[in-house]
């Protein structure tokens, strides 16, 4: 089977389980006989980007058309069975999904966390569970800071 895994790296100063799930997850799968490729991006390299960039990595986590475009061409000459979708956040974004459906190439996701629904991943503030921002937009999470 050929797989691709995606995944936004956390920065290497912070651990990270999903890091280390996708690492081995790559690693049992090729074990096993699959062609495994891995299409992701490296929270450490933000602090190697100009600050226009920089700036620019806020507007980019909702939807990145660069990305989607990317991973479509990726997709469309590797030609994979299936992607396994991990961490979007925050140089990915949800295009990836997107580009997935461009290339006709089904997906499914492990969601590590409520990232995908909630800004901070948690579904807990102040003190309480919070599903404010759950089916909206995050503006409930600006105001609540």
């Amino acid at each position: 089977m050929r797989i691709v895994v995606v995944h936004n790296r956390y920065r290497s100063a912070q651990p990270s389980g999903e890091n280390n799930v996708v690492d081995r997850e790559v690693a049992l799968l090729r074990s096993g006989g699959h062609e495994v490729s891995l299409f992701s991006r490296d929270s450490d390299s933000i602090s190697d980007m100009s600050t226009v960039d920089k700036a620019l990595v806020p507007l980019r986590v909702p939807w990145n058309r660069a990305v989607r475009g990317e991973l479509t061409g990726f997709l469309r000459s590797f030609r994979p069975d299936v992607v396994h979708l991990h961490n979007t956040f925050p140089l990915l974004s949800p295009s990836v999904v997107a580009a997935c459906t461009d290339a006709g190439v089904p997906v499914v996701a492990t969601l590590h966390n409520y990232s995908m629904v909630c800004p901070p991943g948690t579904l807990y503030r102040d003190g309480r569970v919070c599903t404010s921002c759950v089916g909206r937009a995050p503006l409930p999470a600006v105001r609540g800071r």
